[in-house]
């Protein structure tokens, strides 16, 4: 039966943590240039989508909405994406 002293702990608890950090700053520099290869976000004008013409008013609207997205979902099997909504009268 092999005994270890307090000091043999602490070397491998060291160790041990000085290993987990290099593992981490591999996997940081092996992630970040492949940010870079991934198709950069669409930004949009934001006075155009909210617009006040294009908010949600009443409840009715957004179950509209809501309706109008689920059935899409089902025909399609894509994401919808509202673009814009108005009321007509």
């Amino acid at each position: 039966m092999m005994l270890f002293t307090f000091t043999d702990g602490l070397g491998f608890s060291l160790l041990s943590i000085v290993l987990v950090i290099l593992l981490i700053t591999l996997i940081i520099l092996i992630i970040t240039p492949l940010k870079r290869l991934s198709p950069q976000k669409i930004k949009f004008n934001d006075e155009e989508i909210y617009s006040p013409t294009n908010t949600i008013k009443d409840e009715d609207m957004m179950v509209a909405a809501l309706v109008a997205s689920i059935d899409y979902r089902e025909e399609t099997g894509k994401e919808p994406y509202l673009k814009s909504i108005r009321e007509i009268d």
